[in-house]
């Protein structure tokens, strides 16, 4: 800085030393100020009001006061009864007074915990701690003894395995059954080289149910030189060999005897390898690991030697059921066992002895353990475990079920079952016959056994009704015999006509017979025919007509056929025509003799040659004759 004087001369240099001495002293007492004001308020005991600092547009200081005051609010008198708020949080809903907040809190925590107890056990199963009841008996397609059966826990429905009948010793074929939930065949199939269908896995996927299994390996020759564990569609009416029927096969990991169950609802699917000496290990695995090809081990169990007659098994999440027997208990009682995989131990284990008839024995002195399933309800989660039971001497063998259930699922199921079937003594249908499944359209493919009714637009869509849209129709299924073949009977209902009625058998593969028709009256409904090719009616009063009664056709009326040979004057509708062709001799007017009348297959009538004594003479044919329908 230059300073001038106020002639705008330059200053003496003494001049500016002494202008810059005065400056630096100025500064010195400025800083010196400075300090002390700092020092003052570091150590004031006023510093930093709270009325100086702004908050929002108000002073710290009224916010304080604000606060203040709210929890001045919340402070508790010493009887503590001023304040509504602190008094509702000592006082629970059945208006009992806790000392503090915290003891109610206290309490609500125990309550809390008790609740969880209550729920964990509420959910708990314990099946040795439950008396097993009857559920129902199976009706199978095959007369050989079950073997397993699982339930659909979609649908409910039971898919059980039988040996088939028909077996080679060299390779066993084995029979699924589909039945519902009362045991009632609906259909099956049959898996060639599939074993003894001891046990088998069930999973759903994309609305269509697959089944898991052991499958023969055959040479040329037929004999069995491995096993491998496959997957396939159920399929009703098929037989799937080898390469046919969506057969697909997976890894195993080993290469000795396996069998699958499956756990429907946690995706898991545990393999039973047998060893040397009828010896088993269970191995659990995650299914998709294991349709991907990853050996992943989630839990092994090896059964101790005193349990290895294998009866059944199967799985809930790291549980496994192990169910065993001989027959009769002759050398191994039967006997549900309980194992974890998590540690691979024994953790229950209990004697079976249920299965007795009504008398208190088993049907002709026999019993023997087979199959054993662990259901678990979609909804609600509650368990029930289901056990077979076969009794009775050879050719009437009874495949019982016995469950098993925790809270609530014996009811659920006494409910269930209950609606699939019908009591005619106290009906459980108001005294009506049920209705049909709206979906149905042939007959032959609904078995279960009881009455029911179908309206005139109802038999229009079946396609094996043998008059449809006529009329409504009664249909009754009886019980199955032995090998799953049912009768089933229509009914006609008009006051107007004749009661018509029509039976046939079904097999339990699904192949019906040709509908009957019972006679029920003489008097029959005659229906005119349209003539062709040149032939009229003489009389209006006596026209071609037929008639149906009892599976017999009757023809009748007086018609004027041109005498060219083989002539079709007349075709039966569908319905009235004969399995093969039919011929009689019908007599003639005019002259003596008759004329050869042929009935076709196709409904077709036909005239053919005269055997008479002036053909010159015939005016008209008595085409009068009747044959039958099959």
């Amino acid at each position: 800085m230059i300073y001038l004087d106020k002639n705008h001369k330059l200053d003496p240099p003494s001049r500016l030393v002494n202008v810059l001495n005065e400056n630096a002293r100025l500064a010195e007492i400025g800083i010196n100020d400075t300090n002390t004001k700092l020092t003052a308020h570091k150590t004031a005991q006023t510093a930093h009001k709270s009325s100086q600092i702004d908050h929002g547009g108000l002073p710290v200081s009224t916010e304080i006061e604000t606060i203040k005051k709210r929890y001045n609010n919340l402070a508790v008198k010493a009887d503590g009864t001023n304040i509504k708020e602190v008094l509702d949080l000592r006082i629970n809903r059945e208006g009992q007074e806790f000392g503090t907040a915290n003891e109610r809190v206290v309490s609500i925590e125990k309550s809390v915990s008790d609740i969880d107890a209550a729920v964990q056990k509420e959910y708990e199963f314990d099946y040795t701690t439950i008396p097993p009841v009857y559920h129902t008996s199976l009706g199978l397609a095959d007369k050989t003894v079950l073997q397993c059966f699982v339930i659909d826990e979609v649908t409910g429905d039971i898919y059980a395995t039988q040996v088939g009948s028909g077996n080679s010793d060299q390779s066993q074929n084995y029979v699924i059954t589909r039945m519902n939930q009362n045991g009632v065949m609906l259909d099956s199939m049959t898996v060639i080289h599939g074993g003894h269908g001891t046990t088998i896995g069930l999973e759903r996927e994309n609305g269509r149910v697959y089944i898991w299994s052991n499958y023969d390996v055959v040479d040329s020759n037929g004999n069995t030189v491995g096993n491998d564990l496959v997957r396939f569609p159920y399929t009703a009416g098929a037989s799937i060999n080898g390469g046919n029927g969506g057969i697909k096969r997976y890894n195993k990991f080993n290469d000795v005897y396996t069998i699958p169950v499956i756990d429907q609802q946690n995706g898991l699917i545990a393999l039973r390898l047998r060893k040397e000496n009828d010896d088993s290990v269970v191995q659990l695995r995650k299914l998709s690991e294991l349709k991907n090809g990853i050996d992943n081990l989630l839990g092994e169990i090896a059964i101790p030697s005193d349990l290895h007659y294998l009866q059944g098994f199967t799985i809930d999440g790291y549980d496994l059921y192990w169910y065993t027997g001989d027959t009769n208990s002759a050398s191994y009682p039967a006997e549900l066992s309980l194992f974890s995989f998590k540690d691979g131990k024994l953790k229950k284990r209990i004697t079976c002895d249920f299965g007795r008839g009504e008398d208190g024995k088993y049907e002709g002195d026999f019993r023997e353990p087979e199959s054993v399933f662990l259901y678990k309800d979609r909804k609600t989660g509650k368990k029930s475990l289901f056990a077979g039971i076969v009794t009775g001497t050879v050719g009437k063998r009874l495949a019982k079920v016995y469950a098993y259930h925790s809270k609530d699922n014996a009811s659920k199921f006494a409910n269930d079952l209950s609606q699939g079937f019908q009591g005619y003594a106290l009906t459980k249908n108001n005294g009506k016959a049920k209705r049909l499944p709206d979906s149905m359209t042939y007959l032959k493919n609904y078995r279960n056994v009881g009455s029911y009714y179908m309206t005139t637009v109802e038999t229009a869509n079946m396609k094996d009704h043998p008059t449809p849209g006529d009329a409504g129709w009664w249909l009754i299924n009886e019980a199955a015999d032995p090998s799953g073949s049912i009768v089933q009977t229509l009914k006609r209902n008009s006051t107007g006509r004749d009661t018509k009625l029509f039976t046939r058998v079904v097999t339990g593969e699904g192949v019906a017979g040709d509908w009957v028709e019972v006679m029920t009256s003489q008097q029959l409904n005659w229906t005119n025919l349209s003539l062709k090719n040149g032939a009229s009616n003489p009389d209006s009063g006596d026209k071609l007509q037929y008639a149906i009664n009892g599976g017999i056709v009757f023809i009748r009326g007086r018609v004027t056929i041109p005498k060219t040979d083989g002539v079709v004057f007349a075709i039966l509708p569908a319905g009235a025509r004969p399995g093969k062709a039919w011929f009689g001799g019908c007599q003639v007017a005019g002259t003596t003799g008759e004329r050869k009348i042929d009935v076709r297959a196709n409904g077709e009538i036909v005239a053919w040659g005269f055997s008479v004594n002036n053909v010159d003479a015939v005016t008209y044919t008595y085409v009068n004759f009747s044959f039958p329908l099959s």
